[in-house]
C-alpha cells in the first residue's frame, strides 16, 4: 500500500521470507534463450542496488545489508525491497504518478513499469520510473449482500477474511476442485496440458450450471509450479475463482487473486478470493472437498487418469436439497460460502 509502503501483510519474519520472491525470470544471453532461476544463483554482491532489493535473514530478524555479502550468504537474502521504499522516493513518486493518470484517464488505471536505482550509492538516490503500460480499471459490479447473523459450523464450505469485494452468488450446485496434492503430482508438461484441457472441456459442460472453481497456488499463472497456468477462456462459465495458499499446499505462493487476467473476472463478474490455511479463523471444509462423490467421469469419461487431480463435486451428494450460497461482505473483510436449503 502506497500509503504505508513499509506495512507487511505478513505477522512474521518466517512468512515473509515463504512468500518472498524465490524465482527470477532472465534471458540467458549466451543461449539466447528465457530461464526461471532461483533468486540466490541469479544476484551477486557485485550487484550496486542490492541492497535496495534484498536483505539478510539473520537468525529470525530480517536486517538491511550494511557491508558486502560474502559469496554463500545469498541464500540467507530475502527479496523485500523495503530498503527500496525506505531510503528513495519511489512510493510518493508513484502516488504521484497514479494520481496525476487517474487524473486524466477519469479513472483508477493499472500499470507495469519499470525502475531504475539512478545513484544507487547516493545517501539519497532517485529512481527513474519507465511506464511500460497503461490502461483504465473496470470494476466489479458490485452488490450489497447480506452476511448471514449466525451459522451452523457444519454448513461453513470455506471462511476467509483476505481481500473480500462485495458481493453474493446464489444457489450454487458444483464445485470444481483441483487438489493440491494431485496437481504438484503431475510431473510433465504433457500432463499438465491435459489437466487445462480437462478444465476447458468442464467449464464448458459446465455452463448451465451455476459452480465455483478452487485450486492450489495461482490460477491463471506462467509458472506451473506457483499455480494451475490456465487461460481466461478456460473457466469463464465460473462464479468465482479460489485460490488456496498455506501450510499443506505444496509450493504455491502467495495467491494472485486473478491479477493474471484480473480484468476479464471484472468484465465477467467472477470474484476472485483466496483462502490462506494458515490464518488461524480461516475455514475449508475436507470432508466436502474430498469425501463426496466425484462426478469427474460423469462429465468427462474420457478423464479416467485425471481422477485424482480433479474433482467435481454435486452439492446435492454432500448435503441432498441443499446448494450453496456464495456471501462476500467487503466491510466486515469476509466471505463465506455455506449450505442452505434449497428454496429458502
Amino acid at each position: 500500500a502506497l500509503s504505508h509502503p513499509l506495512l507487511h501483510p505478513e505477522a512474521s519474519t518466517k512468512a515473509v521470507r515463504r512468500y518472498s520472491q524465490h524465482y527470477v525470470d532472465v534471458i540467458d544471453l549466451e543461449e539466447n534463450a528465457f530461464k526461471t532461476l532461483p533468486v540466490a544463483e541469479v544476484i551477486t554482491s557485485r550487484y550496486p542496488p542490492l541492497r535496495y532489493i534484498a536483505q539478510m535473514d539473520e537468525g529470525g530478524y530480517l536486517v538491511p545489508l550494511r557491508t558486502s555479502v560474502l559469496e554463500g550468504e545469498t541464500s540467507e537474502l530475502v527479496v523485500t525491497y523495503d530498503e527500496l521504499l525506505r531510503r528513495t522516493p519511489m512510493a510518493a513518486r508513484l502516488t504521484e504518478m497514479l494520481q496525476l493518470l487517474e487524473e486524466h484517464y477519469r479513472s483508477p488505471v493499472d500499470t507495469e513499469f519499470t525502475l531504475r536505482v539512478s545513484d544507487p550509492y547516493s545517501a539519497q538516490p532517485e529512481v527513474d520510473f519507465c511506464l511500460l503500460q497503461c490502461r483504465p480499471q473496470s470494476h466489479l459490479k458490485e452488490k450489497k449482500a447480506r452476511f448471514p447473523t449466525s451459522l451452523n459450523p457444519a454448513d461453513v464450505v470455506f471462511f476467509t477474511h483476505r481481500t473480500v469485494p462485495d458481493g453474493q452468488v446464489e444457489e450454487i450446485t458444483h464445485v470444481l476442485f483441483v487438489t493440491p496434492e494431485g496437481y504438484f503430482a503431475l510431473s510433465t508438461p504433457a500432463e499438465r496440458v491435459e489437466l487445462i484441457k480437462a478444465i476447458g472441456l468442464l467449464n464448458a459442460r459446465l455452463e448451465r450450471a451455476c459452480f465455483f472453481t478452487v485450486g492450489p497456488g495461482r490460477w491463471g499463472t506462467s509458472t506451473p509450479e506457483m499455480g494451475v497456468p490456465i487461460g481466461y477462456g478456460d473457466i469463464y462459465h465460473t462464479r468465482a475463482l479460489v485460490e488456496l495458499s498455506g501450510t499443506g499446499i505444496g509450493p504455491a505462493p502467495e495467491p494472485s487473486f486473478g491479477t493474471h487476467f484480473f480484468q476479464d473476472l471484472v468484465e465477467a463478474n467472477i470474484y476472485p478470493l483466496a483462502v490462506y490455511l494458515d490464518d488461524s479463523d480461516a475455514v475449508f471444509n475436507r470432508d466436502f472437498f474430498y469425501q463426496t462423490p466425484n462426478r469427474l467421469l460423469n462429465l468427462l469419461p474420457e478423464a479416467g487418469n485425471l481422477v485424482n487431480c480433479i474433482r467435481v463435486i454435486e452439492v446435492e451428494s454432500f448435503r441432498p436439497g441443499q446448494h450453496i450460497e456464495l456471501v462476500m461482505d467487503d466491510d466486515r473483510g469476509q466471505a463465506v460460502a455455506y449450505l442452505k436449503p434449497n428454496g429458502s
